[in-house]
């Protein structure tokens, strides 16, 4: 049995279904009211006119039309009237029974037609349908409870495997750092034991190039004694010369006289006194004689020029242009070879622009320990080739004195100054008869050494002479 359409719904009962019990009859509703004129349409559903249908089934507009089957009884016969048509809805009024009405309630939800049971009994309101109503609502909210409690334990479950995929990685996480520890830990103290062996073999070979140059010294020493011995020798023996040669003078100007006086006697004397004179003129030059050969056995005694000691010599006019490095033929200046080649060259001074090699070389290590290793690296080709070395590094800022390592001079920028400009003004600073090989691969520090006349090569050929490995 249907009711007529005018019949109120019952009030409790209308409240307690919820709205998307009702989505198919307010389909049906939101269409008729898209088919009446705007005369037709209930004054309280005249600003939804002109809605489009997805405008009236969303927002405020399913609540407006619910209302409206409520309260205007046109509206309600005809939407009663397009809804009753529907096949669907006719099968389901005609299986309506209230005996069986919570059997028809299940069957309907386990088809998931449950909306469309509960917006039947609504509208056409049979015999008995708050009783089928309240089986409605009580079913859907066991299977919104069943739904909630369902995607609770979803969500339970994957909050459980994402905090155990946290733990997991965590875990993970804890053992690959414990790991990194460890080897950098052992790293570590491989490095310590590694500078302190670079360090005591730095003190060593410091200690034997202490000696080297007290050695030399010594040597220096007796070789200032033994010249100046020997230009005492040659002073006493160029005086004792002159002294003679004085002496041979005044002789053989006496003789002269002497003879002169005999031959203008000679005609007044007697024979006997003619030949005693006679005698005592071969006497005088026999002495003369005597006095020649003296002097030429002083002579011969002096130390010969070649032999003696250079007091003071003047210097040669300085060059011109510098002194540029000795490299056989065939050989590449800007290679490993060429390099040691020129580090032969006698006086040769080897400029290192200092971080442009030590980051080329170890560009994985700090720049302390970069300065370190071209310190230790330098020393050693210094010790080889017996070249002075200069390395120029950068300031921070403070100022620093020069140190040195044996041969090797350290050089640090002052502020405000960069590392290229004291390595232009190191070649600068060199006489021109000294040859310069200036070490690097910047390009300003290469441009302006090449016009102080110095030798240039990149930073590749000095790196692979010192780390024949790289």
């Amino acid at each position: 049995m249907v009711s007529r359409p005018g019949t109120d719904v019952d009030g409790d009962i209308d409240v307690a279904v919820p709205d998307a019990l009702l989505v198919p009859l307010i389909e049906v509703a939101a269409d008729a009211l898209r088919g009446l004129e705007i005369t037709d349409v209930p004054a309280t559903l005249r600003p939804l006119h002109g809605f489009d249908r997805r405008g009236l089934l969303a927002g405020p507009a399913p609540r407006q039309l619910r209302r409206a089957l409520v309260a205007d009884v046109e509206f309600r016969a005809t939407v009663m009237e397009q809804f009753l048509a529907r096949s669907e809805v006719e099968a389901m009024l005609a299986a309506w029974n209230v005996e069986s009405a919570a059997t028809i309630a299940a069957e309907a939800a386990a088809r998931d037609d449950l909306a469309l049971y509960v917006s039947v009994l609504w509208l056409a309101q049979p015999a008995g349908y708050a009783f089928g109503l309240g089986i409605a609502v009580v079913l859907d909210a066991q299977q919104r409870e069943r739904q909630r409690a369902a995607d609770e334990g979803k969500s339970l479950s994957q909050e459980r495997a994402a905090l155990e995929e946290s733990r997991r990685r965590a875990e993970a996480a804890r053992l690959e750092a414990e790991t990194l520890t460890a080897r950098a830990e052992q790293e570590l103290q491989k490095e310590r034991t590694t500078r302190r062996s670079r360090e005591d073999d730095a003190i060593a070979a410091a200690g034997a190039a202490q000696r080297q140059v007290d050695a030399l010294q010594t040597q220096l020493d007796q070789a200032h004694a033994e010249v100046e011995e020997q230009q005492n020798n040659a002073t006493r023996a160029s005086q004792r010369v002159r002294a003679l040669e004085d002496d041979l003078r005044r002789v053989r100007a006496d003789t002269l006289e002497l003879r002169a006086r005999a031959e203008s006697a000679e005609s007044r004397l007697s024979a006997r006194d003619a030949r005693a004179l006679a005698d005592a003129g071969t006497a005088a030059r026999q002495l003369s004689v005597t006095l020649d050969a003296l002097q030429r056995r002083l002579r011969e005694g002096t130390p010969a020029e070649h032999e003696r000691p250079e007091v003071s010599r003047p210097r040669d006019a300085a060059p011109t242009k510098r002194t540029v490095p000795q490299i056989p033929p065939g050989l590449v200046a800007d290679s490993p070879a060429g390099v040691e080649a020129m580090l032969g060259t006698p006086d040769v001074v080897l400029v290192v622009d200092g971080y442009n090699i030590a980051f080329r070389a170890w560009a994985d290590s700090t720049p302390a320990d970069q300065r370190e290793r071209l310190g230790i690296a330098a020393t050693a080709l210094c010790r080889r080739h017996g070249c002075e070395i200069v390395l120029v590094f950068d300031g921070d800022g403070g100022p620093r004195p020069p140190l040195r390592r044996g041969g090797v001079r350290v050089v640090f920028s002052d502020a405000g100054e960069e590392a290229d400009e004291v390595v232009i003004r190191e070649v600068e600073n060199r006489p021109r008869r000294i040859p310069v090989v200036v070490a690097s691969s910047d390009s300003w520090v290469r441009e302006h050494a090449r016009e102080q006349g110095a030798a240039v090569v990149g930073a590749d050929a000095l790196v692979r002479l010192i780390r024949p490995d790289s």
